[in-house]
């Protein structure tokens, strides 16, 4: 009755006021319930829309897409007004009640209901209709894990240092392109890793990009690293339509750091489309590399930065991170000291060596300690393949097998020195081609230049030029090497003890090369039978050179072209050395000698170094090596009798040095026979390197025959000095009162690059300035007169120029108009 009384009511208001009409309207139940179905519908429509949008969100972040930020928004909203009205909807039954018992409805509640459930709906297709999206989602450069913080990474100060030079660099606006170079498993990568991270939280660049060049460089495989990274997605199918891409997307960074890992050979930046320098000044490039040479020769890279191995006490820290630091205070803690030193600072050696001991019993670190004092190819398969892998890597891609040779060479006979490796390289002949000792020399020199910017070898302790050495992971791997292709045998005091090789007659049979350092007792069998054997070393240790050679232990080397002998008792020379016809270097450094006639036998002998030996007379059958082109006397400080003419029959000779307290008693006679005269050199054709002590001045030639020579080291007077290799012309003179330096011809001036005088008098320096203006002095680059303040004075015509130089406490001088002075002369001044 009341609903339809006010069915009635609705439609003369209807009538009478039709304004009134849709508020009244909303009394009528039909009215309140055809709402609440439409707000209902309306409510399933927008969740259909929403869960439509989710699976599509879903998908694009499966894909690894940002949404985008409407999408997001849109979802938001939905899911408010969808919450809201359901829990109207939800909620209605309840507030829709009657009054009087039930017998009215409450048209007070009605009325409010079905407007808010219009209001809603409307809300509901508002939002559903709101949905327009051109895309649901974008894709983005994903966050590199290389920059993720690293936490095996450790801040060495060795490390640290170079780090702060690299970051100091990467801020200089005239630096687009710098570099970082080790050798293999040193930590490049690692580093290269911890200066994006530092330039990345530091802001010093918009974006950082981190990309593995390789070996085999792969050009595509590269411009896809970056643009992923960039979140540039290639659209060409060419090389340079994808370059001209990269080059568009890198340009539009204001400040960009691309770090290019592990190059090793010529990248054209061009041709990945990477701008750089006057192309982009704020795209600069990191390049890390294991040779020196692809950074600054082939990559035009500046500045170029090193890293080396760890000291004792950071690699003990590494250690003990990777295998836990349940090894040190317990009974690990000395074997565990001993593994670490045989890593020898390599951090990739440590880390695997130092992970795959970790919670292993104790005798299985005594096994890996014996491994890795005793290196070959299976042993490196167990203990430490990532270090072998790497650096046998660096070794497969040396240039050319000479490189190749030459370094396992120095590998597996541990060679430090350019003499040395001159030696052993020309008696082998592995330098094809090249038969002079002056050529050998500087290509020696230049193969050593290769493997240190390789970083194959270390400069040396000393610093010096002619010394250099290798690291003992390297060298283990070097000897590994030369075992497995080169049939070459390496072994120590402690594994030539009870050496059980010499009974293996079929493995002695094969091999090429022997090395045994270090060896205390006399293990060596009589008689050897090594067919295929081209070297022999043997070096005895130091303090125990009673070590002899049989008598017939050369009989079966017929083919043997180098032995080298060290620290070894031989007074009497095995003649069966004399069978060896074709041995090309001898070397016998400091061993005990008396008679070495059997070598007049070796007609085909090429080198002979008895440097060090305590020899007391040169036998007259040395004259017989017609063939010798090396002779090294030096540090022979009990030679006192050289015959005459043998020197002067050595007519192939090409570098002798007879210096450093060695011979010097020239032209004397002893136990009744005259020794040599220095004059006798001047008819060795071939001479082109000679050392060489005169101590008696008045034994001085008039008139030397320096013109000829292309470097030489001669001391004339009381000088003791060290001696050294020769790399450039050094003339030292120290005179006495009794002679005036105008007694003496000079006249090779023009030539001389180091010039010292001693003892000048006043005379002396002035016949000295006008003796170099006579002769010029444009290849002369260091000067020094010593002693006589008074005669330190130049010629009163001459310019004087007064300055510091270097750490001497000297004076720069310029003498004479017309003397061609090109480079700083140092006059030192020496007080007695």
């Amino acid at each position: 009755m009341a609903e339809i009384i006010l069915t009635i009511v609705v439609e003369v208001v209807k009538c009478l006021a039709p304004p009134a009409y849709r508020q009244i309207s909303y009394l009528r139940e039909s009215k309140y319930m055809s709402n609440l179905q439409n707000l209902k519908i309306e409510v399933d429509h927008l969740k259909s829309e929403r869960v439509r949008t989710e699976h599509q969100v879903d998908e694009a972040k499966r894909k690894g897409e940002e949404i985008e930020e409407n999408v997001e928004n849109w979802l938001a909203t939905a899911n408010n007004v969808i919450v809201e009205a359901v829990k109207f909807t939800d909620d209605e039954a309840i507030a829709n009640k009657r009054c009087f018992k039930g017998l009215c409805p409450n048209l007070k509640t009605r009325r409010r209901l079905s407007k808010e459930a219009e209001r809603q709906k409307e809300a509901v297709v508002k939002v559903r209709e709101a949905r327009r999206f051109d895309r649901i989602s974008y894709c983005t450069a994903p966050e590199d894990i290389r920059l993720i913080s690293n936490k095996d990474y450790e801040p060495f100060e060795s490390r640290m240092f170079t780090l702060r030079n690299i970051l100091s660099a990467l801020e200089d606006p005239d630096v687009n392109m710098l570099g970082i170079y080790g050798m293999g498993g040193i930590g490049k990568t690692m580093l290269a890793e911890e200066i994006a991270r530092k330039v990345k939280s530091d802001k010093l660049f918009d974006q950082v990009v981190f990309v593995e060049v390789s070996q085999n460089q792969d050009i595509r495989k590269i411009q896809g690293e970056i643009g992923d990274k960039l979140g540039l997605k290639f659209h060409e199918e060419s090389e340079s339509g994808r370059a001209n891409s990269l080059f568009t997307r890198i340009k539009a960074e204001k400040k960009i750091l691309i770090i290019l890992d592990n190059i090793w050979e010529n990248l054209d930046l061009r041709v990945v489309g990477i701008p750089h320098g006057d192309g982009h000044k704020g795209c600069k490039v990191l390049l890390t590399a294991r040779s020196q040479d692809v950074l600054s020769g082939k990559m035009d890279s500046r500045p170029n930065f090193s890293i080396g191995v760890l000291n004792e006490e950071e690699a003990w820290s590494l250690f003990k991170k990777m295998a836990g630091d349940y090894i040190e205070g317990s009974e690990f803690q000395s074997i565990a000291r001993d593994v670490a030193k045989e890593c020898a600072g390599l951090p990739v050696s440590i880390v695997t060596i130092a992970r795959a001991l970790r919670n292993k019993r104790l005798f299985e670190w005594k096994d890996a300690l014996e491994q890795l004092r005793r290196p070959s190819s299976t042993n490196f398969k167990d203990i430490q393949p990532t270090a072998y892998t790497a650096i046998e890597l660096s070794y497969n891609k040396l240039e050319g097998e000479e490189l190749k040779n030459i370094f396992l060479l120095i590998g597996y006979t541990a060679i430090s020195s350019i003499d040395a490796l001159l030696m052993c390289g020309m008696g082998l002949g592995l330098f094809q081609g090249v038969n002079k000792m002056e050529v050998a020399r500087a290509r020696v020199l230049t193969l050593v230049h290769k493997l240190k910017a390789s970083c194959m070898l270390l400069d040396h302790i000393s610093k010096k030029e002619e010394f250099f050495s290798m690291h003992d992971v390297v060298r283990d791997v070097a000897i590994s090497i030369a075992s497995r292709e080169q049939n070459a045998l390496t072994a120590t005091n402690e594994q030539v003890d009870g050496f059980r090789e010499w009974s293996d007659e079929s493995a002695v049979k094969r091999y090429t090369s022997i090395v045994l350092h270090d060896v205390r007792t006399n293990v060596l069998p009589e008689v050897v039978e090594c067919p295929q054997l081209k070297l022999l070393f043997i070096s005895a240790d130091k303090e125990s050179s009673s070590l002899t050679i049989p008598n017939n232990f050369f009989k079966r080397m017929i083919q043997v072209r180098v032995i080298n002998l060290t620290y070894m008792n031989l007074l009497s020379l095995p003649s069966t050395l004399g069978f060896l016809l074709n041995l090309r270097a001898l070397s016998l450094c400091y061993c005990k000698l008396l008679d070495i006639s059997v070598i007049g036998g070796l007609k085909k002998l090429e080198i002979l170094c008895l440097r060090g030996s305590d020899i007391k007379q040169l036998p007259t059958e040395v004259g017989q090596l017609t063939w010798l082109t090396l002779l090294d006397l030096r540090e022979c400080r009990k030679l006192e009798v050289i015959p005459p003419n043998v020197l002067s029959n050595l007519s192939h000779l090409e570098e002798l040095y007879i210096s450093c307290r060695s011979f010097q008693k020239w032209e004397v006679e002893v136990e009744g026979v005259k020794n040599a005269s220095v004059e006798e050199l001047k008819h060795l054709p071939n001479l082109t390197s000679l050392e060489l002590d005169i101590h008696d001045v008045n034994t001085l030639l008039r008139g030397l025959f320096l013109e000829k020579l292309e470097k030489y080291r001669i001391r004339i007077g009381d000088w003791y000095w060290e001696s050294t290799n020769i790399w450039r012309r050094e003339f030292r003179l120290r005179l006495n009162n009794k002679i005036c330096l105008k007694d003496w011809l000079i006249v090779q001036l023009q030539g001389i690059e180091d010039l010292e005088l001693r003892e000048l008098q006043e005379q002396d320096v002035n016949y000295f300035a006008n003796e170099l203006a006579k002769v010029g002095s444009s290849e002369l680059k260091f000067l020094r007169i010593h002693g006589c303040s008074d005669a330190l004075n130049p010629p009163a015509e001459s310019k004087r120029q007064e300055e510091s130089a270097n750490d001497m406490q000297s004076n720069e001088i310029i003498l004479e108009d017309n003397v061609n002075i090109s480079n700083t002369l140092f006059i030192e001044k020496v007080g007695y």
